[in-house]
């Protein structure tokens, strides 16, 4: 028998068996086909949550470069893409303690397992067994979905492990407390955490979009003596500055290495985050560098970019290349701290928030991405906020 019930931006369905109600929400998703195609909003099926899994109707969920990217390499197709987000529990599976039906959340997207010898060690950041749903829970075409990064958020219903909802003070606006998932943890995270900046070091960051403000801010945060945003764009490099940078360069003006050569008296910068994605700006970067300086890599580059070095030079000047995913954050712990700082006046969030659009609006995005220009687009799905 099936029963079917109208509720706000679904229909749910109620599927009896002789063992067990499953519940079901229809609604909208937007799914990427085949690689190098744009995505389409389609009909989606979502399942309820098994044990140790949450639902969450999602409020806002920010477009991220890596939503944009998945057109070209997501690994999986087809697949619902969106992971930065925000939303209130629906629901939640047997075992789950930590949120309760009506909590306000932000999207985790990658859960730790807490067994693997790095989890054990205390590196959860470098995770072997990042967590996923312990069975598909969104169907399109009566088959099982791919879920960008475990996530599938570009969807009004999100169904995850247990810890890939963490949950915030509900006085922060959850159309704000959707950039923490992404771009502030990642960037944020990459100063603090990743590079650990000291107070009084210099650092240079390349690309001042969502994640590369974020470092900015993260530098502030750890007090770094002189902060440099380098950016083709003179309205990102005018944020920059309101974030915390204290020197801009546009390289479309000035040559970028030379000007941070000047800036610290030939020394080079003891830090470089390298946020585009680009062999040539991650080479480029390696020349900013000073004796001993580390090299971060923030970027989502081309899964088959390549870039060439010189090893002797960095053996003889102590110099380190590094990668960053999510920002080495501790989610449990940071994404709730950062929602702390962000109320507190530490954290700017509302300067990034761009523009808002529906969830139908994003297959125009993909095609005229043009219309994207800015730091975040949010995707607002009504409801608290």
């Amino acid at each position: 028998m099936v029963f079917c019930k109208n509720a706000v931006n679904s229909t749910r369905l109620f599927i009896e068996t002789r063992e067990v109600i499953l519940m079901s929400y229809r609604v909208p998703g937007i799914v990427l086909e085949k690689h190098g195609q744009p995505p389409s909003l389609e009909q989606v099926v979502v399942h309820e949550p098994g044990a140790n899994e949450v639902a969450v109707r999602m409020v806002a969920s920010g477009i991220c470069h890596t939503d944009l990217g998945a057109v070209r390499d997501a690994r999986a197709v087809p697949i619902l893409l969106g992971h930065e987000g925000a939303g209130v529990v629906e629901a939640i599976g047997v075992g789950v303690t930590h949120v309760q039906p009506g909590d306000h959340v932000v999207i985790n997207w990658q859960v730790k397992c807490l067994k693997c010898r790095w989890c054990l060690s205390g590196r959860q950041d470098l995770c072997e067994n990042v967590q996923a749903t312990a069975a598909p829970r969104v169907y399109w075409r009566d088959q099982p979905l791919n879920l960008l990064l475990n996530a599938g958020t570009f969807c009004p219903i999100a169904v995850l492990p247990a810890m890939g909802a963490i949950p915030i003070r509900r006085d922060m606006p959850l159309d704000k407390a959707a950039l923490l998932g992404c771009a502030v943890a990642t960037g944020v995270g990459a100063a603090l955490y990743t590079a650990r900046v000291l107070p009084g070091q210099t650092v240079a960051v390349i690309g001042t979009g969502g994640v590369g403000l974020n470092i900015i801010q993260g530098a502030r945060l750890a007090n770094a003596g002189m902060i440099v945003a380098i950016d083709l764009d003179d309205d990102n490099l005018r944020l920059a500055s309101a974030m915390g940078a204290s020197h801009t360069v546009n390289s479309r003006q000035h040559d970028a290495v030379k000007t941070l050569r000047d800036l610290t008296q030939g020394r080079g910068m003891e830090h470089v985050f390298e946020v585009v994605g680009l062999s040539e700006l991650m080479a480029q970067s390696i020349d900013m560098l000073s004796r001993g300086g580390a090299l971060t890599l923030v970027g989502a580059a081309a899964r088959d970019a390549n870039m060439q070095f010189a090893p002797r030079r960095f053996m003889s000047q102590q110099q380190t290349i590094q990668g960053c995913i999510y920002g080495n954050i501790r989610p449990n712990i940071d994404l709730p701290l950062f929602a702390d700082w962000y109320m507190s006046g530490a954290l700017k969030l509302d300067e990034l928030h761009t523009r808002d659009v529906r969830l139908e609006d994003l297959p125009d995005l993909f095609i005229n991405r043009e219309k994207l220009r800015g730091i975040r687009t949010i995707i607002q799905f009504g409801g608290a906020a």
